[in-house]
C-alpha cells in the first residue's frame, strides 16, 4: 500500500506512520513537500484551507510522476477563534484512492488575546517579503 503525506516533517510523518501502523500491516509512507497555499500561520478557515490544498497538491505531485497512491494525508496547524476564545489546533484530511475524504481535528491549547496581534504581524512580515 502506498501513502503520500504532504509534508517533510519527520513528526508529522512519523505520527501518520503510527496511525497506519495500527490498521494495516504493510504499506509504504512517503513525505512529499507541497504547498498549502496559505500562510505559515493559518487562522480560522485557513486552516482547512490549506490541507485541502496540500490534498489538492498531492494529488498533482502524484499525476505528475506517475505515483499510485492508497492514501493521500495532510495535515495544518493553525489558530482559531470559532469558540470565542483563540486555541491552536491541527486538522488532518486523509483521502482515499476514490476520492473520499476523513478530517480529524486534535484538542487544541490556548493562546492569549495578549499575543494575537503579534502573531498576526510576524505573519503578514514573512508573507510580505
Amino acid at each position: 500500500m502506498k501513502i503520500l503525506i504532504g509534508t517533510k516533517n519527520p513528526g508529522k510523518i512519523e505520527g501518520a506512520r503510527q496511525a497506519f501502523d495500527k490498521y494495516f500491516k504493510e504499506f509504504e509512507i512517503e513525505g512529499i513537500e507541497v504547498d498549502s497555499e496559505v500562510g505559515t500561520q493559518p487562522f480560522n478557515q485557513e486552516i482547512i484551507l490549506g490541507a485541502k490544498n496540500r490534498v489538492k497538491n498531492l494529488k498533482q505531485y502524484a499525476q505528475e510522476h506517475g505515483i499510485v497512491a492508497d492514501f493521500l494525508i495532510a495535515s495544518e496547524a493553525g489558530i482559531t477563534d470559532f469558540l470565542g476564545e483563540y486555541i491552536d489546533i491541527n486538522l488532518a484530511i486523509i483521502e482515499n484512492s476514490i476520492g473520499f475524504q476523513s478530517v480529524g481535528i486534535s484538542q487544541g491549547f490556548p493562546i492569549p488575546k495578549k499575543y494575537i496581534e503579534e502573531i498576526k504581524q510576524s505573519e503578514l512580515r514573512k508573507s510580505n517579503g
